[in-house]
């Protein structure tokens, strides 16, 4: 399978590269598009299926290629992929529930191919990550491969999934493949580091924790990482924005640490909104800033896997939750570099609003301020 990574400003410029990237033979039957501007989304569907190529396409703040991160407003993938070998859905949960659009999803994987996996990104900020993964498990298998991340813009979360005829502002965009005839391969990997006591959850109802140790929430966290961790005190609905930096780091039996960043302060009731459902007795340590460590476990994830298992891929997809953007700073660039040298084949890759991935050979879960990659190589 061969993969080409394109970019440009403008439909036009889209459809340049796409003409220059083609005229060696070149048939591409999969497209991987992030974009910026939603009001270009039209133009693409109709270039792209005009020449006969299927769209897997979302919205998002930040995309990078193999080339480092990009300014330009439109980065497609290009893939020659046996279209029998894939499909693509997009299911809209606006008048349904995460949980459906994802059973929908593994239902279709399931009928489609008997070994199927799936790279996902839904749109919609407050979506339940984990709700959607036990939709697709549900319906599939409970040990299915499930990598992908939340699309969206980053200051308030809206944005499109699209595919050639439709798009959604509220759905589950996934591209289910054959996994008997395409590898794919890949790991969540955070890399941040814990610090100071285990803490535990005294009461939480859904994603709101409202007291750590029997404490407000709110204290115990603004104790530790400071008034700072507020990104405004500008509110219309009474809630504070947090900082998605220094994330929680709760325990899990494996060994590994799932990681749910703060997303909201509730000031009257002192509650605390997290990236993800954590229960009563779930316990955690906070981060330390990153530092070059943190990159050195994300991309050792992947060399890890080059050399156990995977010695060569095809193309990459890799999708870096938008808090390390703010946190890692210039340093992201490093973590960027690093894992397109692995296997130094195109690459595409956004920030995302949170990840889907497994931290080891168990089932997939939810994350936030993680990095979920995935290498695909046709057998």
């Amino acid at each position: 399978m061969k993969a080409i990574t394109i970019k440009g400003t403008t439909p036009a410029e889209i459809e340049a590269a796409l003409a220059e990237s083609t005229k060696d033979g070149f048939k591409p039957t999969l497209a991987i598009i992030t974009l910026t501007k939603v009001e270009n989304t039209e133009a693409i569907q109709t270039l792209f299926d005009r020449n006969g190529i299927a769209i897997f396409g979302l919205s998002t703040s930040q995309k990078f290629t193999e080339q480092g991160l990009e300014s330009d407003d439109i980065a497609v993938m290009l893939m020659d992929m046996n279209p029998a070998y894939f499909s693509i859905m997009l299911n809209d949960y606006k008048d349904s529930s995460a949980y459906e659009a994802g059973h929908r999803a593994g239902l279709a994987g399931k009928n489609l191919f008997a070994n199927p996996g799936f790279i996902i990104s839904p749109i919609d900020f407050g979506v339940s990550g984990d709700k959607l993964i036990r939709g697709i498990t549900d319906a599939a298998d409970e040990e299915v491969a499930i990598m992908g991340g939340v699309a969206g813009n980053l200051y308030d979360g809206l944005g499109l999934v699209f595919t050639n005829a439709s798009s959604s502002s509220s759905g589950l965009l996934s591209l289910i493949i054959d996994r008997d005839k395409i590898l794919i391969n890949g790991f969540a990997v955070s890399g941040w580091k814990p610090v100071g006591t285990t803490k535990t959850i005294t009461k939480v109802e859904g994603l709101w924790v409202f007291t750590i140790d029997h404490e407000p929430a709110m204290n115990v966290i603004q104790r530790f990482l400071g008034n700072e961790m507020i990104v405004s005190a500008d509110s219309t609905n009474g809630l504070l924005p947090t900082e998605l930096g220094y994330p929680l780091q709760f325990e899990r039996a494996s060994g590994h640490v799932i990681m749910r960043p703060a997303l909201f302060f509730n000031p009257t009731n002192q509650s605390v909104m997290l990236a993800g459902e954590v229960k009563e007795g779930d316990r955690f340590r906070f981060s330390l800033p990153p530092d070059f460590d943190v990159i050195e476990k994300v991309v050792e994830s992947a060399r890890t896997v080059k050399e156990m298992e995977m010695p060569d891929a095809d193309a990459m997809l890799v999708f870096s939750c938008v808090g390390r953007l703010g946190s890692f700073g210039p340093l992201i660039d490093t973590e960027i570099e690093g894992l397109a040298t692995i296997w130094n084949k195109p690459m595409l890759g956004f920030f995302s609003l949170g990840e889907f991935g497994k931290l080891d050979k168990g089932r997939c879960e939810w994350h936030g301020t993680t990095v979920s990659w995935v290498a695909l190589k046709e057998k």
